[in-house]
């Protein structure tokens, strides 16, 4: 469906009714952005679907279909056109970028100045996007036009002064696109595009149900020194470990695998037998388990070791998933998201869990 425009008072009345006026335009030719001005793509009531929603999940007592309602009730949020008030619950996310992020960093330079230095963190931008450009990066791509495209670049280029020769990683505040990594690296000759690649990320985080948030993300990209085989359009395969914290005893649960054979091969092996490119994957992946899973081996215990040192800092809250990723012999931490949204869980021991009471639904 094409965008149309939606002005901050039809904004306040939750659209209570549908108005001829906001009919999609098959082709708006001007910039589909202003202040207090909204491209929208639906006249849905969204406000009223999710409170009317966590009505029903707050009187829901089954754990399973409740975990199955707060999917439900995600996906609805991560597809749907910004309000006010969706776009300040998108602001208080604990999964967003925005709100873990300091508070790593922090944690991260107190460890360093304790003497641990074994962790480094990738030079970060991060950049809330008010309402009207969080919203106009939320349509699908085919549905904007030029210039709107170019006014949009032209916007986080100058916010973000980025180095013309550099090469960056891009992701939004709950969504990297690894999967797709030739949408999440920006090479210097494609910068002046660079609200164009949000857009295609952020569509994508949408429609995974990952489109909760404002933030748009510009990291240092970390050359890969060990030349290793590619996946998912050019990632590189390395070592990465997922650290289950509790940041309110201060333990660490368990680290795992983030490249877990049983889930990868699962995964590459069924999709590749509709797709040749994903196939290519499964067998670049095979060929190199073993490296993978020794290398994991051999650094787990340095890894457990020395996380320690940044669980103590962190003045987060509750259960968190943190992953670290090795480059040659360096390891850096590079995101975090609730334990609960985590994937992953499945592989920590039971004993474990049980020991510390923790039950995963």
């Amino acid at each position: 469906m094409g965008a149309y425009w939606d002005s901050l008072d039809e904004i306040k009345n939750e659209l209570k009714t549908a108005s001829q006026s906001l009919f999609p335009v098959e082709k708006f030719k001007g910039v589909m952005f202003a202040p207090d001005k909204y491209m929208r793509t639906d006249g849905l009531p969204v406000d009223k679907t999710i409170t009317d929603l966590e009505d029903v999940i707050s009187k829901q007592t089954d754990p399973k279909e409740k975990k199955n309602l707060d999917a439900l009730l995600q996906r609805i949020e991560s597809v749907s056109d910004l309000t006010e008030n969706l776009y300040a619950r998108f602001n208080q996310n604990p999964n967003t970028f925005s709100n873990w992020f300091p508070q790593l960093a922090k944690a991260q330079k107190l460890a360093e100045q304790n003497g641990n230095t074994f962790f480094k963190i990738p030079e970060t931008k991060c950049f809330t996007l008010p309402m009207e450009l969080s919203q106009f990066m939320r349509i699908e791509y085919q549905d904007t036009n030029d210039v709107s495209r170019n006014a949009f670049n032209k916007i986080l280029l100058k916010n973000l002064d980025l180095n013309k020769d550099k090469h960056y990683f891009l992701k939004t505040g709950e969504f990297s696109s690894k999967f797709e990594f030739k949408n999440c690296h920006l090479i210097p000759s494609e910068q002046g595009q660079i609200g164009e690649y949000f857009q295609v990320i952020n569509n994508h985080a949408m429609f995974v149900g990952a489109g909760r948030n404002n933030d748009i993300v510009v990291r240092e990209y970390i050359d890969d020194p060990e030349n290793r085989p590619t996946i998912y359009d050019g990632m590189p395969l390395r070592t990465e470990f997922r650290c289950f914290i509790d940041c309110d005893t201060k333990d660490l649960i368990q680290t795992v695998p983030y490249w877990n054979p049983l889930v990868m091969k699962n995964v590459l092996q069924s999709q590749g037998l509709v797709d040749d490119r994903i196939y290519e994957w499964y067998q670049t992946y095979k060929k190199f388990e073993v490296v993978l899973n020794q290398d994991f081996n051999n650094n787990v215990g340095r890894i457990n070791s020395n996380i320690q040192s940044i669980i103590d800092e962190l003045s987060l809250k509750g259960r968190w998933s943190l992953d670290v990723m090795k480059s040659g012999n360096d390891f850096y931490l590079i995101d975090m998201a609730g334990m609960n949204s985590s994937a992953l869980t499945e592989l920590i021991n039971p004993k474990k869990l049980e020991k510390l009471n923790i039950k995963v639904v």
